[in-house]
Order: structure tokens, then C-alpha cells, then sequence
């Protein structure tokens, strides 16, 4: 690499920037400094080379202030940003409904996108939560991310809590068919449906057309949109994840 920083750590440097944007130089050299010296290539805690981290370093500020540079990354994530919500909200209702503790790292039940130091040592804005989950709870739309991600997190935690026969320790687990790579479904106690979209780059491209789940007799409402679904055969992805790339669906009982 011309600027005199190897591959492996532009391309780390590459990743988090896009992991992380828009983020400040202070916060990045932070992060950076800790990672180079832990990777111990070219400088460690106790054998330090000052000269390869400020190299490091000059090319992360030229990164975040270079306008050309700046510029093509928030093109790039704001590109993205389908992409992130899909995986961001399926993976967390994933984690939060198969068999498991479902645990919640603290500050995670909205987006933070952390960095090992010195992010995590920062304070959780609990407040913050709780006003955005009053706000949710009262019956406002949902404005972002943070939302979503709220908006799951809440509603699948409630529904563990509620029905813990159907979603504990004792729930049994079994896949859901689908016609498409790009969703993921299962249900717990055969009362719950799990479904998740996948891969949501790929999927993009091709739309949910033809694209089903076979969902079991009964019907169904989907406790994040409160849309009601008719189980007994084949239902499309199309119509389930109108609102959000995933649907958490209870059936009703007769």
C-alpha cells in the first residue's frame, strides 16, 4: 500500500469505517492503535513502532476528511441501508426466539454500533431507551433503525415472557419450508413462526416473487404488524414482510 500501511490493516481500516459511519478521528485512532499493537505485525504494546501507527493513523484521517474519500462511503452505506436493516432486525429476532438464553448485551436493544475500545466502555443512555419504547408503546410509527430494532427486540421479549411454555426452555423446535434461500423460518411449540430474511443483497435483485413459506393450519397474526395470516398452505414472503424483513407470527386459538 502506497502510504506505507499493509493490506490486511487498510482493509480492517476499510471495514470499520464502513462498519461505523460517520464516525470521528479521535474514536478511530483509538480503536486502530489497539488493534495494530494486539495484531502484532508491525507494532506491539511492548515493542511499539510510532512510526507505523501514525501511518496508520494519517491514513485513517485522510479517510474521514478527504471530501472524494467521504464522499464514496456515504454513497456506499446509505446504498446499504436495506441491506443493514434486513440483517440487522432478522438476526436479532433470530437470537431472541431459537432455543437459548435470550441475551440482550446492554444498550443493544437499539443499533450501537460498537467498536471494542474504547466504545465499550461508554455509557448506556438507558433514558434515551425508555423514552423511544413509551413513544413505540403508545402507538407512534417507528422512525429509524433504532426503532426497529426496539420495536423486535420489545415484542419478542414480551411474547418469551408471556408464553414461556411455547418459547422456553421446555419449547420444542422445527424448520418451516420454504421455496427460497433468502427466508428463514421455524416454529417453537408449533404456536410461534419464526420468519427471517437472509442474504438481502441477493434477494433485492430478484424480489420475493414466488417466493413462499408453508405455514401450518390456523390462523395466525403477526405480533410485530398485527397482520393476520391464514395458515394451511403456501403463504408468500411478498405479503409477510411488507413492513419489516421479518415476521414473528402467534397462532390463534380456536
Amino acid at each position: 500500500v502506497e502510504v506505507g500501511v499493509d493490506e490486511p490493516t487498510a482493509y480492517l481500516l476499510m471495514q470499520t469505517l464502513v462498519g461505523t459511519w460517520p464516525i470521528d478521528g479521535d474514536r478511530l485512532y483509538g480503536y486502530l492503535d489497539k488493534a495494530v499493537r494486539e495484531a502484532k505485525q508491525h507494532t506491539s504494546w511492548t515493542d511499539g513502532d510510532p512510526a507505523y501507527e501514525q501511518r496508520v493513523r494519517d491514513l485513517a484521517t485522510r479517510c474521514v476528511t478527504d471530501d472524494e474519500i467521504a464522499g464514496r462511503l456515504e454513497a456506499w452505506v446509505a446504498e446499504l441501508e436495506p441491506a443493514i436493516r434486513a440483517v440487522t432486525v432478522s438476526a436479532k429476532l433470530l437470537q431472541l426466539m431459537l432455543p437459548g438464553v435470550p441475551d440482550v448485551y446492554q444498550g443493544c436493544e437499539t443499533v450501537e454500533r460498537f467498536l471494542v475500545d474504547p466504545d465499550n466502555r461508554r455509557p448506556v443512555d438507558y433514558a434515551d431507551r425508555r423514552r423511544r419504547l413509551e413513544r413505540l408503546d403508545s402507538g407512534a410509527a417507528r422512525r429509524d433503525l433504532d426503532d426497529d430494532k426496539l420495536w423486535v427486540t420489545s415484542r419478542a421479549l414480551r411474547l418469551r415472557r408471556g408464553e414461556p411454555a411455547t418459547v422456553g426452555a421446555s419449547a420444542t423446535y422445527r424448520p418451516l419450508p420454504t421455496t427460497s434461500r433468502h427466508v428463514l423460518g421455524f416454529l417453537r411449540s408449533e404456536q410461534v413462526a419464526v420468519l427471517a430474511t437472509r442474504w438481502p443483497l441477493r434477494q433485492a435483485r430478484s424480489g420475493w416473487a414466488h417466493a413462499s413459506v408453508s405455514l401450518p393450519d390456523g390462523a395466525w397474526s403477526d405480533v410485530l404488524t398485527e397482520r393476520q395470516v391464514s395458515g394451511g398452505g403456501a403463504v408468500a414472503c411478498g405479503d409477510l414482510f411488507t413492513d419489516l424483513p421479518v415476521a414473528l407470527l402467534v397462532r390463534e386459538a380456536e
